[in-house]
This record gives structure tokens, sequence and C-alpha cells, in this order.
């Protein structure tokens, strides 16, 4: 299992949260401690990174295996509205 790499934090200029930055297979990532518990915990947001950051992985390892870029909804909604244009 790889592990995030602390790399520093940073304190909002109100002094309430603070921003603390990790490096996770190459990728940066932030996860924000409040210090009153609106939001959710580290855990959850470093967990919630990593997959992130796995997701991208994966994707870029498949687009590199199979030459085809991903389509991503603008995409698709590009290519209806061309095609609902040509068909009068």
């Amino acid at each position: 299992m790889n592990r995030a790499i602390y790399k520093g934090k940073y304190r909002d200029k109100y002094g309430y949260a603070v921003h603390l930055f990790y490096e996770y297979k190459g990728y940066e990532y932030m996860v924000t401690d409040t210090h009153n518990g609106a939001h959710e915990p580290l855990w959850e947001q470093h967990r919630d990174e990593q997959r992130r950051i796995d997701r991208e992985i994966a994707e870029k390892e498949k687009t590199a295996k199979t030459g085809i870029l991903p389509e991503s909804d603008s995409v698709k909604n590009a290519m209806n509205l061309l095609f609902s244009y040509w068909e009068g």
C-alpha cells in the first residue's frame, strides 16, 4: 500500500481552517481540517482523494493502452448538437 507523503500546511487568513498538503503516487492533494466538525473527517478526505488519484491513474493507463481518449459529457453534448443540426 502506498502512503501519502506530508508536504506542508497552510492556515487560512482567519486562522480557523488548516489546509494540509500531501503527495500520493506523484500527485498532490489537499485535505482541510476546519477544527469545528462541520466537514467530513480527515481520514475520509484522505480516502476520497487517494481513490480519485487511483481512478485518474487507471484512466491514464487505459488511455495509453487503447489510444482512445475517454469521452466526457461535454463532448457527448457537442456531438448530439452537431448531429441534430445536420439532421435538420
